[in-house]
């Protein structure tokens, strides 16, 4: 040990009088008296007092004047006068350059002085003369990293592995670094050269396996995990193994780790939580409900485990008994997500003078708030109270911070379904005033503007929207398409639908659009392949089964461009329930159309 923290002030006060004491009294080097005629420091000791035949008496002196400054300098580091201190350290140094516990002591005090360039130096001169000394070294790692000086720490970490290749420290401290810089291969070599050393490194196996599953080498790091509970168990790393086993869906080993961890703690919160989620996963939802009945009596605030309750009610329709119980619920504890939650009940139900008064009971600044105002809308427009629902989201938008883009896009959707289209027009202007590099409002305007036939004014807002967002498929789409519509630039059509289809390959309406152009530009093979897939995603959109039968009787099929058409018309007067007389000339034209296309094919015409 190099130096001794004393127990206490007092005892060390103590012995520092007596040491100083048994210095000036006889051991001279820092104790010699000053030189009365220069008035300067401290002469250069009296060769008189150290005979020339005792050396070892004079360097006994220098250790004895180095070693009262570094207790002095101690103490004045303990009561954090760092900057005297240092003084301290640095007048031992003069007394004994060579004192080790001195030279270890300054980069220390200069670090915590925030002086890390003078640190590193100390440090760096102190290693030149002792090469092998893996403390200083450490601690120079230390600091480059505190600067953020990466690779120089690293450097140092090899160095000492060098010196001792059974040090797994550093290499340990290496691979955290290189974790740190996202150098995984690097970290990866680091680690296994631990366990080279030692096989049976905890840290090593656990970083490893993190390692991993963050590179998605799940069996990999499954074998990891569990090298390191057999090394030491605990419940985080058990629990740790148990996600990333319900991650590879295995899901009977996941719950018989969690049952093990509730054996060892039957009340560990995370466990039960875990397990009841897997229970769902497994489709185990009644013994989900058992856990968390037991979950809600067990733990300080049940309140999630109540609303999960809630929610498997909902989840096998049991509305009633969810409304009644979340009823009993928010009269002890009004949580806005229970609100909206019941009042997305009642809509189910078609309680909807009961649900408006639900929501108007959450407060503006709730998470909820925006959902449900989506479903007030909504439910004033079941009731065919547009006006109403018109006022809440002007009343909504005409405040201070106003509204989100969803709520002028709502707004606007709502004038277009009434037929108020100047109206609706209006609202994207008064949006895009606040929003007016918002993707999605450009783009639900040019939906908007296609709807009352202005396609150049469309087009030229779809090119906006790319402008901003060069992988907006919605736009991609719909430009593409209305080129193909008009047999214009078919080549950049085919362009654009077909990066669409690359960014929603699932999305049948972009399909309907690459059958189109391929329609157009006579490919009617490939039109029928990209049609029928387009008609097996989106099955309840009429305008693909119109373009489906205008490819089968390009194709000289008339049978299944007949049987295609009359599904167009079954779907089409469906559609047209569903919607207000607004806007509806248009369509009834389509029907027309379509109408005559079928009385001609059953008379024998194929055109």
């Amino acid at each position: 040990m190099l130096y001794q923290d004393w127990a206490d002030v007092s005892s060390r006060k103590l012995k520092l009088g007596i040491l100083a004491l048994a210095f000036i009294s006889g051991l001279g080097g820092c104790g010699q008296k000053k030189t009365v005629s220069t008035g300067h420091e401290l002469a250069a000791p009296d060769k008189a007092v150290y005979p020339a035949s005792a050396p070892s008496q004079e360097r006994k002196g220098e250790k004895g004047c180095s070693y009262l400054h570094f207790l002095l300098g101690r103490h004045a580091e303990l009561a954090a006068e760092y900057e005297k201190a240092l003084a301290l350290y640095e007048k031992a140094l003069q007394c004994d350059p060579d004192a080790e516990f001195v030279l270890r002591k300054v980069p220390l005090l200069l670090l915590r002085l925030n002086r890390g360039e003078e640190a590193i130096l100390h440090l760096k001169q102190y290693l030149d003369q002792h090469l092998e000394d893996t403390v200083s070294r450490m601690l120079l790692a230390k600091i480059y990293i505190r600067q953020g000086e990466f690779s120089k720490a690293a450097a140092q970490y090899r160095r000492i592995h060098q010196l001792d290749e059974q040090d797994t420290t550093s290499l340990l401290l290496l691979s955290e670094l290189y974790l740190a810089e996202n150098k995984y291969d690097m970290a990866k070599t680091a680690l296994h050269d631990v366990l080279a050393v030692d096989e049976r490194s905890y840290s090593a196996h656990l970083l490893l396996a993190r390692l991993l599953v963050v590179e998605e080498d799940f069996e990999a790091g499954q074998q990891h995990y569990e090298q390191a509970l057999d090394i030491t168990w605990s419940e985080g790393l058990q629990l740790e193994l148990a996600d990333l086993l319900t991650r590879q869906e295995k899901y009977t080993e996941a719950v018989t780790l969690y049952q093990e961890i509730l054996h060892h703690d039957e009340e560990n919160e995370e466990a039960l939580v875990a397990l009841i989620h897997l229970y769902l996963l497994q489709g185990k939802e009644h013994k989900a409900m058992k856990k968390l009945q037991y979950l809600k009596k067990n733990i300080k605030d049940p309140t999630q485990a109540e609303l999960a309750i809630i929610r498997l009610h909902v989840r096998w329709e049991e509305y009633d008994k969810a409304i009644a119980l979340l009823e009993e619920f928010l009269q002890k504890n009004e949580l806005s997500e229970a609100r909206y939650l019941l009042a997305a009940l009642r809509f189910q139900l078609e309680q909807y003078e009961e649900l408006l008064l639900d929501l108007q009971k959450i407060d503006p600044e709730a998470k909820e708030y925006e959902d449900s105002l989506f479903l007030q809308v909504r439910t004033l427009k079941e009731l065919e109270r547009y006006q109403e629902a018109v006022q809440v989201l002007e009343t909504v938008l005409a405040q201070e911070e106003g509204g989100t883009p969803d709520l002028y896009i709502l707004l606007a959707g709502i004038y277009q379904f009434i037929g108020q289209e100047e109206q609706c027009r209006k609202t994207f202007l008064r949006a895009l005033e606040v929003y007016d590099k918002n993707e999605q409002v450009l783009y639900e305007y040019g939906l908007f503007l296609d709807f009352i036939g202005d396609q150049d004014a469309a087009l030229n807002v779809m090119e906006q929207v790319i402008t901003i967002n060069a992988e907006h498929a919605g736009a991609l789409n719909y430009i593409g398409y209305t080129w193909a519509d008009k047999k214009e630039n078919l080549s950049e059509a085919l362009r654009y639908i077909s990066r669409a289809v690359k960014l929603k390959p699932n999305n049948g309406y972009i399909r309907d659009s690459l059958g189109w152009v391929y329609y157009q530009q006579g490919k009617y093979e490939k039109a029928r392949k990209a049609l029928e897939m387009a008609v097996e995603m989106a099955p309840d959109d009429p305008a693909i089964l119109d373009h489906l039968a205008e490819t089968y009787l390009a194709l000289d099929l008339p049978e299944k461009a007949r049987q295609t058409w009359e599904k167009f018309l079954d779907m089409y007067h469906k559609y047209r329930k569903e919607q207000k007389p607004g806007g509806m000339g248009r369509e009834d034209k389509e029907s027309q159309r379509i109408q005559k296309k079928i009385h001609r094919l059953k008379n024998g015409g194929n055109k």
